[in-house]
């Protein structure tokens, strides 16, 4: 079974932080950036881990900006 790839594009990303606020386990604050952007924790995300896939796309519902994807499709 092929791994999911959970993403950040930073161009988007305005760091509101919702990701690692309600996904603490897959996204932190990157403490080199001033505005709040996440760094991604757990990149390739295991289909057969039921919580971390509903967790990852959880994340894209909830970011304002849509800046998360997981297997390259937003929360649009």
């Amino acid at each position: 079974m092929d791994l999911m790839r959970l993403e950040v594009d930073w161009d988007v990303c305005v760091g509101h932080g919702q990701c690692y606020l309600r996904a603490p386990q897959l996204f932190e604050p990157n403490p080199d950036d001033d505005w709040g952007k996440p760094d991604v924790l757990v990149p390739d995300v295991d289909p057969a881990d039921e919580a971390q896939v509903a967790a990852a796309r959880k994340s894209l519902q909830l970011c304002p900006e849509f800046a998360i994807t997981l297997d390259g499709v937003s929360g649009r």
